[in-house]
């Protein structure tokens, strides 16, 4: 699984960008995010869990289920049960595979996508 980080500081633009080019499933966030994140999910057709940690209102989790009705919302804790529960051998990352993609807001314009395999993760540490 390649990580991709979309920092709040580039944006809703930015979000939406890093998640139409790289065509996310997935996208893990901070509960106060929460309620923000379906305006930018609108322009996404490829995200179908949302998960989240915390404590995000019960207004926030249903305003997002309201608008983003084919989306599976998660806590945390839900997705390391489901693990637990359904336990799958694990498949070890080669060091050229790609292991995340960074958005940063560069210079100008969109956000550009850093793409670090896990040869380079591993070297930076």
């Amino acid at each position: 699984m390649t990580v991709i980080t979309a920092y709040s500081t580039l944006g809703e633009e930015g979000l939406v960008h890093s998640l139409l080019e790289t065509g996310a499933k997935a996208i893990f966030l901070d509960p106060g995010l929460v309620g923000t994140l379906a305006k930018a999910l609108q322009s996404s057709v490829s995200v179908q869990y949302v998960i989240y940690h915390g404590e995000p209102t019960s207004t926030d989790i249903a305003y997002l289920k309201s608008t983003c009705g084919n989306l599976s919302v998660f806590h945390y804790s839900d997705v390391l049960n489901l693990g637990q529960c359904n336990p799958l051998e694990p498949v070890p990352p080669r060091p050229a595979d790609l292991a995340c993609i960074m958005y940063t807001s560069g210079s100008a314009g969109k956000p550009k996508g850093v793409l670090l395999t896990h040869r380079n993760v591993i070297a930076a540490g």
